[in-house]
């Protein structure tokens, strides 16, 4: 294999991780109503903040908003420690465009950074093309399907997990033998 499909197969497996994560998350959160901005639970045993807002903007999910595109819907949660660390991030929106979907797949390959090639992926749901780029410790995707009326836009951000440790336990001094 290629190192091009090395490093494609691993951005996938990485958004695969990221929606499961994504999907946990949301699972324990809508668990809820959402009214409350900020919840506190436990993760791993360990007291954690959710925040969760009914938004996500193009700063938030560092994807730009596709230019006349109607959102239709957007949030984002943040998870944190009760010291205010960074857990992980989750965040989407989706937009509709009356352009079609390959104006909008090449209008994000020239902005997104690298000109990802696009991944079109057809099943029983129809046809769709995905962007993605990895980098760090986040994943950013694009999806994009055609409609009868333009098309979907659906923007992606996750951040890895990172699972908080445990206070280190004090040293104990070491007796020296008489």
């Amino acid at each position: 294999m290629t190192a091009s499909c090395h490093a494609r197969r691993r951005t996938l497996v990485l958004l695969v991780s990221f929606a499961l994560l994504a999907i946990l998350v949301y699972w324990v959160v809508a668990a809820s109503p959402p009214t409350p901005r900020q919840e506190e639970m436990t993760l791993d045993g360990r007291p954690v903040i959710v925040e969760y807002s009914a938004s996500a903007s193009a700063e938030d999910l560092m994807l730009p908003f596709y230019p006349e595109a109607e959102l239709v819907s957007s949030f984002s949660y943040t998870v944190k420690t009760k010291g205010g660390i960074p857990i992980t991030y989750y965040g989407s929106a989706v937009l509709h465009s009356a352009d079609t979907p390959d104006e909008v797949v090449e209008s994000y390959r020239a902005e997104l950074p690298g000109s990802p090639e696009p991944e079109t992926i057809a099943d029983e749901s129809g046809e769709r093309y995905v962007l993605a780029i990895a980098g760090g410790h986040e994943v950013r995707k694009v999806t994009i399907t055609g409609q009868d009326t333009g098309c979907r836009i659906e923007l992606t951000r996750a951040t890895r997990p990172v699972v908080p440790r445990p206070a280190p336990r004090p040293r104990t001094p070491y007796e020296t033998p008489a």
